[in-house]
């Protein structure tokens, strides 16, 4: 690591914007993967990404500590995720709220759920229109979830979107992931003053105030959903025997 971190290398907030605030200083241009075309002109670029895998909240946080220090990152959501409805009204607002912060919201496409090219590519542009009129903002770029156990299908073909992993990107750029909370080729901090650009991706469940192992969020996750559920359950019951009691006094027809 830098020695000019005072943190050392982990998961927490501190870390995150310390690595970010020493970039600035080193005259990094950091912003989304839709401004690559005027950003691959500068001499230190950082295209930063964060992919939704999991939940919203903890990606609101980060959208809002990143706006207050002026950051703009991509933010890659799932429309069909299994942890999280993206259609939901609640998580809808949340991927609203991100937008307006001013961050580029994008589609996280997942190949596992289309049986050949032409069919994703029709995928992509069906739930990109879904997704612009959730965040009410434009889709510009897109990215592939999961590519180490999906089948890869090229989607550098279509004209409407850029892919975060288009060859011309991944040849120009050094690419960096924290994925499953694992920095495969050393933690961000390890780059900055280095290498002059970088394709930075972070999941934002992975970040907290204080550093969490990977093991206890997703046993906290685990448990969120559980309350989640039966509140909903609950709140059904309560809807459906209010309906019964209104139905037998005549209240409704």
């Amino acid at each position: 690591m830098n020695k000019s971190f005072h943190y050392k290398c982990n998961f927490s907030y501190d870390h995150y914007f310390e690595v970010l605030d020493y970039a600035k200083k080193e005259e990094y241009h950091i912003g989304p993967i839709k401004d690559y075309m005027r950003l691959k002109k500068e001499n230190k670029i950082i295209l930063l990404r964060h992919d939704v895998d999991f939940s919203l909240y903890e990606a609101l946080t980060l959208a809002k500590l990143e706006n207050k220090k002026k950051i703009i990152s991509t933010y890659y959501f799932l429309l069909q995720s299994t942890t999280y409805n993206a259609l939901d009204s609640k998580t809808s607002s949340l991927i609203k709220q991100i937008a307006e912060y001013g961050h580029e919201i994008g589609l996280h496409y997942d190949t596992r759920l289309a049986k050949n090219k032409q069919e994703l590519l029709k995928q992509i542009d069906m739930m990109s229109g879904l997704l612009e009129m959730i965040a009410g903002k434009k889709i510009f770029s897109i990215a592939q979830h999961n590519t180490t156990i999906s089948p890869a299908m090229d989607t550098t073909s279509s004209k409407k979107f850029l892919d975060a992993r288009n060859p011309s990107i991944l040849k120009s750029l050094s690419y960096i992931s924290d994925s499953v909370q694992n920095w495969r080729s050393g933690c961000m901090c390890n780059h900055i003053g280095i290498v002059d650009k970088l394709q930075i991706l972070t999941h934002p469940i992975w970040w907290n105030k204080k550093p969490a192992l990977r093991t206890d969020i997703l046993k906290v996750l685990e448990t969120d959903k559980k309350s989640d559920l039966k509140k909903m359950y609950y709140e059904t019951y309560l809807q459906h025997d209010n309906y019964i009691k209104n139905l037998k006094e005549g209240k409704i027809t």
